[in-house]
């Protein structure tokens, strides 16, 4: 495990925490979503959350639009 201690630091008015080689590990870029949780011993979980690609398909966005509309009008 590659742990590193780091300082608390004041981001504007929050708080956080520099862990840039750790998001490296995990290969989380710039604009990337991550999970953040705190599990039942108090240890903050990080997880990069993956993307799903959609086709640059114009009739399969059309269909899938309507599906959405459609479920939503239920």
């Amino acid at each position: 495990m590659n742990q590193l201690q780091r300082k608390v630091i004041k981001i504007g008015t929050s708080l956080g925490v520099s862990i840039t080689e750790q998001l490296k590990l995990i290969g989380a870029e710039y604009g990337d979503t991550l999970s953040v949780e705190v599990n039942g011993d108090k240890e903050i979980v990080i997880k990069k959350l993956h993307k799903i690609e959609l086709p640059d398909d114009p009739k399969l966005l059309a269909e899938i639009q309507k599906m959405i509309e459609e479920h939503n009008s239920k």
